[in-house]
């Protein structure tokens, strides 16, 4: 397992460009690149090939990884036009990363509401799935629908079906801990979703508060939280998964370089449990 950091979780000013350095600096071996328009992020569906480019060169002579991506799309939408703008997006999102060389895709479907319910959302989920899966396997890019915040996909059980729904080698699951922390076993999550249907991870940790589902408030930092690390690491490991470790963890207040050190060497301890041996019951 390699060390990342979600292009999210930087300050927006100086531009992630200017900052690559210190990135790798601090014991990065890559970055998950936003398709969020500016000045939220660099890239967007309307970006240039030429722009993609130059950011995958940027990455590149920083030495680190532009692995993976997220944004660009969302699938609950309740006009039909609406999700065929989306698919039309997403195979343009496809392209983008086959320029940065990503080899994973991280997609937030959207949020659950009133209007579009939960059946209508799986059922987007498949088809939006459908519709990019063919492109997404001539590139070798593999898709992974996160469990967010969002009222879906509460359980692995379903998780797994809807991936195997859609039947495709590139499509699968990207695994949030922390956001699966309040009312499950991350540990848990992981043994059923296996290698093959954790396209990637994100690392944070959050702290229950009883039976209180709690709020945004709740995520705190690594080994703050409730979140049994030694347990999911050595299942990650068990599992096979073998990828980047994908930080969506708060720099907090500290001045960039240290705060960047602090969360590398948070995940140099999250790797010495996935090595370590289980220990006897």
């Amino acid at each position: 397992m390699k060390k990342s950091i979600m292009r999210g979780t930087l300050p927006l000013k100086p531009p992630v460009t200017k900052i690559l350095d210190a990135i790798k600096k601090a014991g990065f071996d890559g970055i998950q690149l936003g398709i969020i328009p500016p000045p939220l992020g660099e890239l967007s569906v309307n970006s240039t090939d030429k722009e993609v480019e130059q950011l995958r060169k940027a990455c590149k002579d920083a030495g680190l990884e532009p692995h993976s991506i997220y944004g660009g799309v969302t699938f609950f939408r309740e006009e039909a036009a609406e999700r065929k703008k989306a698919a039309d997006d997403g195979k343009r999102v496809i392209e983008i990363a086959a320029i940065l060389g990503a080899r994973t895709w991280l997609i937030h479907p959207g949020q659950l509401s009133t209007d579009v319910p939960y059946d209508a959302c799986y059922k987007y989920s498949v088809e939006g799935l459908n519709a990019l899966k063919t492109k997404a396997e001539t590139t070798h890019l593999r898709i992974g629908l996160e469990n967010v915040w969002n009222k879906f996909l509460m359980s692995p059980l379903e998780a797994v079906r809807l991936a195997d729904e859609v039947n495709s080698t590139m499509v699968g699951i990207w695994f949030d801990i922390g956001n699966c922390a309040p009312f499950a076993f991350p540990e848990q999550w992981v043994r059923i979703l296996g290698k093959k249907h954790i396209v990637g991870v994100h690392i944070k940790d959050f702290k229950r508060a009883g039976n209180i589902f709690g709020t945004a408030d709740n995520f705190v930092p690594l080994f703050h939280g409730s979140v049994n690390w030694p347990a999911v690491m050595r299942q990650l490991a068990t599992v096979g998964f073998d990828d980047f470790l994908v930080t969506e963890v708060s720099l907090g207040s500290q001045p960039l370089p240290e705060a960047l050190q602090e969360i590398s060497r948070q995940l140099d301890v999250l790797l010495a449990m996935a090595a370590a041996p289980k220990p006897d019951k």
